[in-house]
């Protein structure tokens, strides 16, 4: 419900610019032979001398077909994923004591060529003890034989921590940073003294964990020095530093979490994690380090959340990005999704490998890239933020965090207080807001903002209020200059940049419920375009008020003081969603709005439209037309474009195919599925769709389970190109585990005797087919 009175939010900023000095981490700077560089200040990193804010992805290269990496790796660099983190799981690799295994989807080596191919810099974690909701925390369970204390300096584990690490060090041997590689920083060991795991090695009941630890940073050091007297020197160590973890001394970028749907807290309350706060004066909670010496770095904030047997909790994208906005306003400088790609647990030799309580072999954790590949929405909520930060990140790193009066006093169940504060330095910055909670509904809210600055007042908008939908995070500029545009305020949020033929595109998009309005000081341009197709344009003294039509094909053109032309685009929310950036394709940085997925593998734009047979795809600048563009499969034409639009717009169609399942199904649990393996060329995979009711599922085929899914209200969804040569051999058997609905009485006499009084609930109610058409692009000529 909205509130028809409007809260008028009101900040005057004349605090100082943030405090920027070299840090902890500045020691800790190395450039690759190329010349090109990371770094770091207190506040934020730097690439090649410039402030960044990198988006990381962590995809476990070992819980996905190693045929397929190279594919995953392109949808996470399209998808915005500037570095890419991994684990590796000792019991992965040597579950067997002495036998050590990087072959298949556990080579290590192979997984770091493919970013180093990419231009993908990579975090590797590496233990002994990970956790990542695998056995043990990743500790093999023949370790626990021994007379000797895990996660400690006991010189025994010591020695086995050094032959774990000597391994690692082999496989990874020439591939850091400074030497031409990818790999940039390595964390060791994992929410040391403040989290442990599971001992599903002790195998009687549960309740037992392997231990925290109990040595604080001295172990810490400890495993520095055996990971460096091995060879393992890359330019920074990372730790996870939340909770009281403990962090060492130097040389170490400490790094936080951020999770809001929490399967360990039972009957959660809604979580602090979507109040805004200054991250880099008071972190969230206590730290074993001295905030101010570092940037505010996140490697696990969620990306979603893996499901367990006894908490079953469902992580909405929106929850994804309104957490991300709110850091980021807080101060967050490094962006970590945990997980950004999930997968699928390998089976051990003896046993499944996965923490007990969690789907043995599923490890889709609701992430924006999952098991199989799949994309979820929240990839795309992610891609708008990334283009924001890969264009306008430079300006925003130095911004320091300035809260209203009573922010920080809001409590997480509050549905009345406006969530909201703003970066800035000199006065110039971007408004953050955020009208999301977990576990909690927030109101549509009716806002006007009003914000005193060093540079002069800025409106959101310059007269009367927006609404701020529920469930909305959004960022707003002001007193920005941009390519010579001074914009004083906005009620559309910037997406991107790009310049082409010697004029520059701003990208900006309206949210729902917010009229779009750019406010331009007039001493910045010399000329403002516009008509009634395109916005309306009006003059007070001092602004030009931009009021833009939104959608592709609208553009508003204004010639700076300096005589160069911008072009001011507002995509709707919907065709923000729908567009990536890629450099350096086809000759230039381009812009593509389409409807289905996108990728680039060399120089050609991969097409991938998941149940769609039909695909738009609007290019900015247009290919030449010498450079007419061709396509590996379907039909590809051009598409009239409005006049005025900057785009050219293309329609690819394929021809349909909806292969024909052969079902039979022994009882209402159970169903084998045949699925035709012969699928046309524009097909690269079909997925199924299964709704039932139930408790828990699994999928096999012949003997070998598949992937598993434990009920928690969302569809089952099963990629089949990585089976696709065992389907004319073996139907997919499905299997459903009753969900009980009644009351159990059980007793003990010589054995174990259950009694169940009730209904038992397990029904396999519809299997879609979903094929993934997909084509390669490339201009005449390439």
């Amino acid at each position: 419900m909205t509130n028809n009175t409007a809260a008028v939010l009101r900040l005057e900023i004349g605090q100082a610019n943030k405090t920027i000095r070299p840090g902890k981490l500045a020691l800790h700077a190395g450039s690759n032979p190329k010349g090109e560089s990371f770094g770091f200040t207190n506040f934020y990193m730097t690439r090649n001398g410039e402030p960044v804010i990198p988006v990381v992805g962590e995809f476990h290269f070992s819980r996905f077909s190693y045929l397929h990496w190279e594919e995953e790796l392109l949808k996470m660099k399209a998808g915005g994923v500037h570095l890419v983190a991994t684990y590796v799981f000792w019991n992965f690799h040597e579950e067997e004591e002495g036998v050590f295994d990087w072959s298949g989807n556990r080579n290590l080596r192979h997984f770091i060529d493919l970013c180093a191919k990419h231009e993908l810099p990579l975090i590797l974690r590496i233990g002994p003890f990970c956790h990542g909701e695998v056995r043990n925390g990743g500790i093999p369970d023949w370790v626990f034989r021994y007379p000797l204390e895990v996660r400690s300096n006991d010189e025994r584990y010591l020695s086995l921590a050094r032959r774990l690490y000597r391994e690692i060090a082999r496989q990874i041997q020439g591939t850091y940073y400074q030497e031409g590689g990818p790999v940039i920083a390595v964390q060791l060991e994992n929410e040391y003294m403040h989290a442990g795991a599971p001992l599903d090695a002790w195998g009687y009941s549960s309740g037992q964990y392997v231990t925290a630890g109990t040595d604080g940073s001295a172990h810490l050091d400890e495993l520095r020095r055996i990971a460096e007297e091995v060879g393992i020197r890359p330019l920074f160590f990372t730790a996870t530093a939340w909770g009281g973890a403990a962090v060492p001394e130097e040389g170490t970028l400490p790094m936080l979490a951020g999770y809001a749907y929490t399967p360990w807290i039972p009957n959660q309350p809604p979580s602090r994690e979507f109040l805004f706060q200054d991250l880099h004066v008071t972190p969230a909670e206590p730290v074993n380090y001295d905030s101010l010496e570092y940037p505010v770095a996140y490697c696990e904030m969620a990306g979603g959340m893996q499901v367990s047997y006894k908490a079953r909790p469902y992580v909405p994208a929106e929850s994804i990005e309104a957490m991300t906005l709110v850091k980021m306003g807080s101060g967050s400088n490094l962006l970590g999704y945990y997980m950004y790609h999930g997968g699928s647990n390998p089976v051990g030799r003896k046993t499944f490998l996965n923490e007990s309580g969690l789907p043995k072999i599923t490890y889709d954790y609701q992430s924006p890239l999952g098991e199989f590949g799949r994309v979820g929405d929240s990839y795309d909520r992610i891609r708008t933020i990334s283009l924001f930060l890969q264009a306008f990140g430079h300006l925003l790193a130095p911004m320091g965090t300035v809260l209203p009066a009573g922010q920080e006093h809001i409590a997480p169940e509050d549905t009345h207080s406006v969530r909201w504060c703003v970066r800035q330095k000199d006065g110039s910055g971007f408004v953050f807001l955020n009208n999301f909670q977990d576990h909690v509904d927030l109101p549509d809210r009716r806002l006007r903002i009003e914000l005193d600055t060093p540079q002069g007042k800025a409106f959101f908008p310059q007269t009367g209020e927006f609404t701020l939908r529920s469930r909305l995070a959004a960022i707003l500029p002001f007193n920005l200059e941009l390519d010579g545009l001074f914009i004083v305020s906005a009620t559309v949020q910037l997406l991107t940049r790009l310049e082409a033929e010697d004029e520059t595109l701003l990208v900006f998009f309206a949210h729902d419920g917010m009229e779009p309005e750019i406010v331009i000081r007039k001493s910045s341009v010399s000329e403002v375009g516009g008509d009634g197709s395109h916005g309306a344009v009006k003059e007070d003294e001092a602004n030009w008020i931009v009021r833009p039509a939104t959608g592709r094909q609208h553009q508003i053109r204004v010639k700076t003081a300096e005589g160069r032309v911008v072009r001011l685009v507002t995509l709707t929310r919907d065709e923000a969603l729908l567009t990536y950036r890629f450099d350096g394709l086809w000759g230039h940085d381009r812009l593509v709005i389409s409807t289905s997925h996108l990728a680039i593998k060399d120089g050609q734009l991969i097409c991938t439209s998941p149940g769609q047979n039909q695909v738009t795809l609007s290019l900015y600048p247009a290919p030449v037309p010498s450079a007419e563009l061709r396509s590996s499969a379907g039909v590809l034409q051009t598409a009239a474009e409005p006049d005025g639009s900057v785009f050219q717009t293309y329609t690819l169609d394929f021809a349909a195919y909806l292969p024909e399942l052969t079902l039979n199904s022994p009882s209402d649990r159970s169903v084998l599925v045949d699925v035709p393996a012969d699928w046309p060329e524009s097909v690269s995979d079909v997925w199924l769709r299964i709704e039932y009711d139930g408790d828990v599922a699994a999928a096999y085929l012949g003997d070998r389970m598949l992937t598993d899914h434990i009920h928690y209200g969302q569809h089952w969804e099963i990629g089949l190109k990585q089976v696709r040569h065992e389907l004319e051999n073996h139907p997919l058997h499905l299997s459903i585990t009753p969900l009980r609905r009644g009351t159990v009485h059980s007793f003990v006499n010589q054995a174990y005797v259950e009694r169940f009084e009730g209904v038992e609930i397990a029904k396999i109610h519809d299997i879609q087919v979903i094929p993934h058409y997909s084509a390669r692009l490339w201009p005449q000529g390439k």
